[in-house]
């Protein structure tokens, strides 16, 4: 709620203090300082004290996140036409500094499918089950209301 002055105010009626704004704005200055601290790929400045697999694991995470945001619908757009064009990389994710192989792409198609089916089994069964009780529930109305 906002009080007098447009001061957020809790329910107790008590302002906020200043204390945790300052914490939160704290923090946001730490994050832009770790952000400067970054390369342009998302990797510390100094690359090469991490090991060559961490450094695939991160950005095999980045391409996760970047093919998550951009949808299961679209990524199989881009890779149906990358893959028309014979292309190696999948150029969809170039503005995010991103080129993952089209096996990557694929894989990640495969398993977003897996998760998108196994996320909309658990519905689907209930409301199969549900509709074959009401057409039973149905069919036991109809014979006892032909009795009477």
């Amino acid at each position: 709620m906002l009080g007098f002055g447009l001061t957020p105010r809790t329910k107790s009626g008590r302002g906020w203090t200043v204390s945790p704004l300052s914490r939160l704005l704290g923090r946001q200055k730490q994050r832009h300082a770790w952000d400067e601290q970054t390369s342009a790929a998302g990797l510390p400045a100094d690359d090469h004290a991490l090991p060559a697999i961490v450094v695939r694991a991160r950005e095999d995470a980045r391409c996760r996140r970047a093919l998550a945001r951009l949808g299961y619908v679209k990524v199989r757009a881009h890779y149906q036409r990358s893959k028309r064009r014979r292309q190696h990389t999948f150029a969809a994710l170039e503005r995010e500094r991103l080129a993952p192989t089209m096996d990557f792409v694929r894989d990640w198609l495969a398993e977003e499918r897996k998760r998108i089916v196994a996320r909309m089994r658990w519905p689907f069964l209930m409301t199969m089950l549900v509709t074959i009780v009401a057409g039973i529930v149905f069919a036991a109305v109809t014979r006892v209301l032909d009795w009477l």
